[in-house]
């Protein structure tokens, strides 16, 4: 798909500007960004590190092209990852109420 023109250098910078890789803190450019579709202004691309390599996969853009002014994006932190002490409680679980 052509549409990279759609994702512009300024747009990343702005939108981008306070995130980076996680592995080698690098900054995200165009090139970073390969758009798999494009459905009005939401763009499913896939974000890879030029620097490193390392694959974001997938991540969804809703971008107004009429719009000269975005807000930064912002990391938001998810729940801890599952750990051994919540695989034996689920199963305790299972095994207590799904006789």
């Amino acid at each position: 798909m052509n549409d990279n023109n759609i994702i512009t250098e300024t747009l990343i910078s702005t939108l981008f500007k306070e995130l980076c890789c996680s592995h080698c803190k690098n900054d995200f450019s165009k090139e970073s960004f390969k758009i798999i579709e494009k459905h009005s202004d939401t763009l499913i691309c896939n974000l890879i590190c030029e620097k490193c390599g390392k694959d974001f996969g997938e991540i969804i853009l809703n971008i107004n092209p009429k719009t000269e002014k975005h807000t930064p994006l912002e990391i938001i932190e998810g729940p801890p990852p599952i750990n051994y002490d919540d695989v034996i409680e689920a199963h305790r679980f299972i095994k207590k109420n799904f006789k």
